[in-house]
């Protein structure tokens, strides 16, 4: 079992992109989180003397899924869900299950002051089900300060069903980051929560209007061309534009960030762990986007000395599409002098957000402190694997940074997390005249890649408790690199550390060893 286990995890993490039919409510995303969840959980459980053997036996099944899916999601989905739901619940009957097969689905993620929020109950996929008993679904409206606006709504299901639930947003709402809290109790016992949950929606005052002026002066800024001739200026006009792209669209649906849009068990799941990150901050940086379209207007470059945290997004030349990405340029910022630039690649099921928003702040924080300029990106989605037009994203992004802000190019680095590490060995020895260092953690890549620069320094962070790579793997690319004769490689093995607390104990280290090397 070990070995086929250890197959369906290196499949999951390093993302080998395969087309997979959607069924039902299920989708090739749910089933690549399910799989690492699963495995995540799984690996500390097996160890334990009473662990279940009807949790073994789904692993041995999920160790079949080639490559780490199923040709069947729902197939896969009630295999895994099942011993997720024990590792999660604590066992499996006819309540824990029914926590898995229903989902909550908000129609939009973005709303004004006297909207009405349309909330749908649905199983992610159909099953003939007349249940023992009756359930109860507890939806309500909470507020930014926890407090719970209007009345608690209910629906009793008998069978697996569909219901529609409507929740007010008061007219005198203030803006903020609302949550649809979902609860699923007995009849019988409706204080005894079964499973709970939650979804955001993001309330913002005179929003449409808001929209409304940023389309006019979108159309202003293409009329004239300003947003023409001029890479910064350009910069400014297509973040103004995926803004309002994007604000348009989570008016329409519910916009989905990092592990957020599965279902509700599996988000609920992620959300315990602290890693469910929105796509957007909805309350503050349409702001941003108003004021990069109106200094362009203006006949201003609205990024020439602009500080902070900002998300921008540029438009690929791969395909034409609208790209975001995150820079964090540090206080005091001077356009004459150079900076030295880090590029953070972040794990399946994450995104832009992820190095900027999660690891305790860690990222950004050594940025300001050491006066670096760092980004994230995008990666063509949280499973590009960092191939193709994933990994052409990032030099994308790196090429733009550097001609758009003044950036020492002998002190440009590359890492990433999980996923990421793997792309921070594909795309750094790929691209090893761009990089004066790499660090990779948690997540590695093959032997041979290491042939295209012997001379590169090379961090590599690794946990020994790592149920998602295995520290062996980690080991033996170290021990590839010694063999090769790199010579300038740091290894660093911490005890007692999972696949995710890693970027946390080794990320000051990681920009310590950048600190120490310069391309020469």
């Amino acid at each position: 079992m070990s070995t086929r286990l250890a197959v369906y995890c290196l499949a999951l993490v390093l993302l080998v992109c395969v087309a997979i039919p959607v069924q039902a409510e299920l989708t090739r995303e749910d089933q690549i989180l399910l799989g690492l969840m699963f495995r995540n959980r799984f690996v500390p459980y097996s160890q334990e003397e009473d662990a279940s053997a009807l949790v073994k036996e789904i692993a041995e099944k999920a160790g079949q899924f080639g490559r780490g899916f199923s040709s069947d999601p729902v197939d896969q989905y009630k295999t895994l869900i099942q011993g997720l739901a024990i590792l999660y619940l604590g066992g499996w009957n006819e309540g824990t299950e029914l926590a898995t097969v229903f989902d909550m689905r908000l129609q939009a993620k973005l709303y004004q002051p006297g909207d009405t929020i349309t909330v749908t109950v649905i199983p992610v996929y159909e099953r003939d089900w007349h249940f023992s008993q009756h359930y109860l679904v507890h939806l309500k409206l909470v507020d930014p300060q926890g407090n719970t606006v209007g009345d608690e709504q209910v629906k009793h299901f008998h069978e697996l069903a569909s219901a529609e639930v409507s929740l007010s947003i008061p007219a005198d709402a203030e803006s903020g980051r609302y949550e649809v809290a979902y609860a699923l109790t007995t009849h019988r016992d409706d204080k005894a929560v079964i499973m709970s949950g939650s979804r955001s929606a993001y309330v913002l005052q005179d929003l449409r209007k808001r929209l409304a002026s940023l389309e006019a002066d979108l159309k202003t800024i293409e009329s004239k061309g300003l947003g023409k001739g001029d890479l910064a200026k350009g910069l400014a006009a297509t973040t103004a534009q995926w803004h309002h792209d994007i604000y348009a669209k989570g008016l329409e649906e519910d916009v989905p960030g990092a592990y957020t849009g599965h279902p509700i068990f599996m988000t609920s799941a992620v959300a315990e762990a602290g890693m469910v990150i929105d796509r957007l901050d909805f309350t503050n940086e349409l702001a941003l986007a108003e004021e990069l379209a109106q200094a362009l207007i203006q006949g201003e470059a609205p990024l020439a000395k602009r500080g902070g945290d900002m998300r921008l997004a540029y438009r690929s030349p791969a395909d034409g599409e609208l790209v975001p990405f995150r820079i964090y340029v540090p206080s005091g910022f001077d356009r004459s002098k150079q900076y030295p630039l880090v590029m953070g690649l972040h794990g399946a099921g994450g995104d832009e957000n992820s190095f900027m928003d999660r690891y305790q702040g860690l990222y950004k924080k050594n940025a300001e402190r050491r006066g670096y300029i760092a980004v994230s990106a995008n990666g063509r989605g949280p499973y590009g694997g960092y191939r193709g037009n994933s990994g052409k994203d990032v030099i994308d992004v790196l090429d733009l940074v550097q001609k758009v802000y003044p950036i020492d190019a002998s002190r440009t680095y590359l890492m990433g997390h999980s996923m990421g590490g793997g792309g921070t060995v594909a795309v750094g020895f790929d691209n090893a005249s761009r990089f004066a260092a790499l660090a990779p953690i948690a997540g590695f890549g093959v032997a041979s890649q290491l042939e295209k620069a012997k001379d590169m320094p090379l961090f590599i962070g690794q946990g020994d408790q790592d149920a998602l790579v295995p520290v062996e793997r980690a080991r033996e690319f170290y021990q590839a690199a010694v063999d090769l004769g790199m010579p300038d490689v740091k290894y660093v093995e911490r005890k007692g550390t999972d696949h995710i607390a890693i970027v946390d104990e080794v990320m000051d280290q990681a920009f310590d060893w950048f600190d120490s090397h310069k391309k020469n």
